[in-house]
């Protein structure tokens, strides 16, 4: 079983620097892993500057190393009884590449991004530099696979390359480099290759060691990053470093649905890899590692040692008050499950943090606290009460065979734009809609037909694009309508500082409902990803509310700034549902970066869970504080105690 408390130590150490690891000691590397309360830590044997720190006759030892740091390190974690990765840099090797540069992923250009940069450059592995890294995993694992617990292969993708050896193989091949899809169909190649050459060398030593493929916390939908290649997940997700707070739940909801175990790894750092001296709050890192493992994850921490090999054991104090409460918890937290209503559908190829639907739609459901897994047109869609497809889910040929299918057993489907579009300007579903096209009008303007929160019935400017439908069946609810501006705003005919006014009279269909199916008429999900206007949120909630009814599993008036799960795990004494709550403060400090410092007391929040048995206990963990509660209809209902950072409310049965 995977560990819940990992250290990723980075040590990428320029040739520049004379003293390496003359500071390391076995006693303050072990003081540094009790006062972090690490079970887990990733040490180096080759790092993006290419230099190995320990003897080797297929590379070269770090030129100011003169020992062997990696078996010190693995020694000093035999004794504290901490699990060990070991580490090699895959795609970048500086060292190789300044002396191999036709080795180098060149781009369709031509170009390989020059060496007048102070940066790294990413190496092809469609070249005779893929036999070298196979030596040096050969050799680590001939030295030392029998002391560590799992490989760690960094920088890896199935990048398009126009190096003057995958141009020969395309062409080999009959593949014309000029053409997108060829050449990442030969990358793809190039990658299955790579893969299976990493797996077989490890193999030969351990056909059980668990063996990781890193690309920055992306995640391939039926892609090689999670097929058989991953033994579990690690997925990379720093906050301060441009991912944000909302990244990792979208990767781990996307993870969890492949069975396999996984980690989150975030930071130390202030703001990313390779800062030194920059620490984040305390309390930042408490919530993430709460935030981790109520996604179902376990926890991995970056920190990067120093040239001189000595452990800063302020970073193991700060890590240390994450990882006491994550030791903690632990008892609640393993053989779990995710528990989820909804099943948000992606058909991107790769789950990546960008300013898209998919980001929108997830943090609508983290704010409206759904329980949703991230699931692609490969999942079980029958495992989910309700399916979104957000804003550009086009249904043709086996998809829209599966949805259809989804919907006459019962499943309930939110579209949103063109989702649910055939693509030639009908609806493949029924949706009680006729489809009439893009508007042409921007901004349009959304009037509910009820009081929406907390703003009531007005209208509502919505920036993005809209979607003309006509109600075509008598049994459709509409509940809000589409107002047009009075023209778009041009040179010759503007209006006021920012945009057209609506037009009263120009009213038509927006949301609607007929039975399991409900059409809102705007690229909504995209537009709260890049405005974040709360009425958005609000319309998408209150059609969610209303398709799934008494089925809705959890219901709880956590602030919106809390993020929820309810998790299923299973114990020798039987099932039990773990329902977890976490809170904390974000703000934006400089330019982009967004911090958290303060963590308030939370009270008094109110929670229902779905369940068909009446609970014979319900406490909170691991304070072990029991909470009055009731059940009725099938309901049991509980507030929640005052809390800080995160809670977990155990229903044992």
């Amino acid at each position: 079983m995977l560990p819940y408390r990992q250290v990723h130590l980075d040590f990428h150490t320029s040739e520049a620097i004379e003293g390496i690891g003359k500071r390391f000691s076995k006693e303050n590397f072990i003081a540094a892993l009790k006062e972090g309360h690490v079970n887990s830590i990733t040490v180096f044997s080759k790092c993006h500057h290419g230099w190995a720190y320990h003897p080797t006759t297929v590379n070269q030892q770090h030129p100011h190393l003169d020992f062997d740091l990696l078996d010190a390190q693995l020694s000093a974690c035999e004794e504290a009884g901490v699990r060990a990765e070991v580490y090699i840099s895959a795609g970048f090797d500086e060292k190789y590449a300044r002396a191999h540069s036709e080795c180098l992923r060149t781009k369709k250009d031509g170009s390989d991004g020059g060496f007048l940069e102070p940066k790294y450059h990413r190496l092809c592995f469609g070249t005779p530099y893929l036999q070298q890294l196979e030596a040096e995993v050969d050799e680590v694992m001939r030295l030392y696979g029998k002391r560590v617990q799992g490989v760690f292969l960094d920088i890896v993708t199935a990048g398009r390359c126009y190096c003057q050896y995958c141009l020969a193989g395309m062409r080999a091949q009959g593949l014309d480099p000029a053409n997108d899809d060829d050449a990442q169909k030969y990358a793809d190649q190039v990658y299955q290759n790579y893969a299976e050459t990493m797996r077989c060398t490890v193999a030969k030593y351990d056909p059980d060691m668990p063996l990781i493929h890193n690309d920055g916390g992306a995640i391939f939908q039926g892609h090689e990053v999670v097929d058989h290649n991953n033994g579990h997940l690690e997925l990379e997700s720093l906050p301060t470093g441009g991912w944000g707070y909302d990244h990792f739940p979208l990767s781990a909801a996307y993870a969890r649905t492949f069975g396999k175990e996984f980690l989150g790894m975030t930071g130390k750092f202030h703001g990313s890899w390779g800062e030194f001296g920059g620490f984040k709050h305390p309390n930042a890192l408490r919530y993430e590692a709460a935030l981790a493992n109520a996604c179902g994850a376990r926890c991995s921490v970056g920190d990067q040692l120093h040239p001189d090999g000595e452990m800063d054991l302020a970073t193991y104090r700060l890590i240390g008050a994450a990882y006491k409460e994550v030791e903690a918890r632990e008892p609640w937290l393993t053989n779990a499950e995710a528990v989820a209503d909804i099943g948000l559908l992606t058909v991107e190829k790769c789950i990546r943090h960008k300013e898209d639907a998919l980001v929108g739609a997830n943090r609508m459901l983290l704010e409206g606290h759904y329980l949703y897994n991230v699931i692609d047109s490969d999942a079980d869609f029958s495992a989910y009460r309700l399916l979104i497809l957000p804003d550009t889910v086009i249904l043709k040929g086996e998809l829209r065979e599966k949805v259809n299918t989804y919907l006459k057993n019962g499943g309930k489907l939110l579209l949103s734009g063109l989702s649910g579009t055939d693509g030639e300007g009908n609806f493949a579903v029924p949706t009680g809609f006729a489809f009439c096209g893009k508007s042409a009008l921007c901004p349009s303007y959304l009037r509910p037909e009820f009081d929406l929160a907390p703003n009531g019935q007005t209208a509502y400017v919505m920036y993005s694009d809209s979607f003309c439908v006509e109600p075509a069946d008598p049994a459709l609810q509409i509940t809000a309508s589409r107002l047009d501006a009075y023209f778009n705003r041009t040179a010759a005919h503007f209006c006021s500082h920012r945009h057209t006014p609506y037009d009263r009279e120009r009213v038509s269909a927006g949301v609607g409902i007929l039975g399991n199916i409900a059409y809102i008429g705007w690229n909504v999900f995209e537009e709260y990803a890049v405005k974040g206007s709360l009425h958005l949120r609000a319309i998408v909630t209150d059609t969610l509310d209303r398709l799934l009814g008494a089925e809705k599993t959890l219901t709880t008036d956590l602030p919106s700034g809390g993020v929820t799960a309810l998790m299923k795990q299973h114990t020798q004494a039987g099932e039990r549902l773990v329902h977890h709550l976490t809170y904390a403060v974000t703000k934006c400090r400089g330019k982009g970066v967004e911090i958290i410092e303060d963590l308030p007391d939370i009270s008094h929040v109110h929670c229902s869970v779905r369940s068909c048995k009446n609970p014979t206990r319900v406490y909170a963990a691991p304070g072990m504080r029991e909470i009055p509660f009731t059940y009725e209809d099938g309901k049991v209902t509980y507030t929640v105690p005052a809390f800080r950072c995160g809670t977990m409310i155990v229903l044992e049965f």
